[in-house]
């Protein structure tokens, strides 16, 4: 009798426990449960006389007043990229009327939130001919993508891959070019001047007559800044010490410093360093930065038998210009310390006349067909040094 009370005793705490083991699993079930996400449904027709795609789906009517994501792989593009956003009406329902640039293969689909659950099914249509007409877009960008001949190499690329646009850049510094962004004369920018590129990031800072922020952000190369200077070297800088001990030699032996002046991200790189020193160079006759100048123009300036002195630039124009024969009387002074980095962004304008060419050019600037463009440009002209480095990707909370 007891081995058979034991017996009946076991098989008890094994079903126990089994009971216990289907219970845990289904605490995570109920969990999920409370949290519904919307099964999302898409249809698509085109209409070859309007020649326009025609997007329709359905939510629910829980979900209206939000909105849904449609995104589109067009014919011959390796990535996605969002066609429009949506707002879901009273109904439940969503939709949008595109009319493709391009013949060929369209892949669409739609999304509700940020993971696959809130995916539509993809729809393939298939255009056999697009209406050619190619639409503009407005890129401003910094002068160190135009003077170090890096644009020469992505321009044609892009229009290459991409042939339903055409660019019209404005190479400018960065702050100019954000402002560009702001009063809507440019629909993408590719900058590098990271604090001004987070306040234009900001809804709040948009005004009546500069309407416009940044819609998205994303990292897409870096290099580094060099601090230049005479072959002479009157400061007496040490190659291998800090920035800050650098600029503060500068300042001790009133030795000319020539500034852009001009709120690009360099003369922004700048001024972070000559703050941190608490601004020395404030109205001293050696530092020149009584007008704006580009960089070409500041190392003109710095090269100048009769107006000899320091600068600082990215290492990408530096290169190049060395490599003309334009700096030849300056020589890199001190490099290598974390303060020089040097990130470039590229930057959605909410609102763009052209938003569906800055987001083509976003997502294309940042695939790894660019990456590798960018990663090889100069590569044989100057062996063991990289003019930029791809690093595409999205930034984390703060950058």
């Amino acid at each position: 009798m007891r081995q058979v009370t034991r017996g009946v005793s076991g098989r008890r705490g094994l079903l126990v426990a089994a009971a216990a083991i289907v219970l845990s699993l289904m605490v995570p079930a109920v969990a999920l449960a409370a949290t519904p996400v919307p099964t999302i449904s898409l249809s698509t027709s085109y209409q070859p006389v309007a020649a326009k795609f025609v997007i329709r789906g359905y939510v629910g009517p829980r979900y209206a007043g939000k909105k849904v994501r449609i995104e589109i792989r067009k014919p011959g593009r390796t990535y996605w990229s969002v066609l429009s956003y949506r707002v879901v009406d009273k109904y439940g329902k969503y939709y949008y009327a595109y009319t493709p640039k391009l013949g060929g293969t369209f892949y669409i689909h739609s999304r509700y939130g940020l993971t696959t659950a809130g995916l539509s099914r993809l729809k393939i249509l298939t255009v056999a001919k697009g209406p050619g007409v190619k639409t503009q877009i407005l890129l401003a960008s910094t002068t160190s993508t135009r003077d170090s001949g890096l644009f020469e190499r992505l321009g044609p690329a892009f229009l290459h891959d991409c042939p339903e646009y055409t660019v019209k850049a404005a190479f400018v510094g960065s702050g100019a070019a954000i402002n560009l962004g702001r009063t809507g004369d440019a629909d993408v920018l590719l900058t590098h001047s990271p604090a001004a590129e987070r306040s234009f990031m900001d809804p709040s800072t948009a005004t009546p007559s500069a309407p416009y922020y940044g819609k998205t952000r994303y990292k897409v190369m870096y290099n580094d800044f060099l601090l230049v200077g005479p072959t002479a070297d009157p400061a007496s800088i040490d190659p291998t010490e800090t920035a800050v001990s650098a600029f503060g030699k500068i300042a001790s032996t009133s030795s000319t410093f020539w500034s852009r002046n001009d709120n690009s991200g360099t003369n922004a790189k700048e001024k972070e360093v000559w703050q941190l020193l608490g601004n020395p160079q404030v109205g001293q006759p050696w530092y020149k930065a009584s007008g704006t100048m580009g960089m070409a123009q500041a190392l003109a300036a710095a090269n100048d038998a009769a107006s000899s002195g320091y600068t600082l630039a990215d290492r990408a124009t530096w290169l190049m210009a060395n490599s003309l024969g334009i700096v030849k009387n300056l020589q890199i002074v001190n490099e290598g310390d974390a303060r020089y980095f040097n990130q470039y962004s590229v930057i959605e304008v909410n609102g763009a006349r052209n938003w569906e060419g800055a987001m083509d050019f976003s997502q294309w600037i940042r695939s790894p067909r660019a990456a590798e463009l960018i990663r090889t440009y100069g590569e044989y002209t100057y062996p063991g040094q990289l003019m930029f480095v791809p690093n595409a990707g999205v930034y984390a909370p703060g950058q």
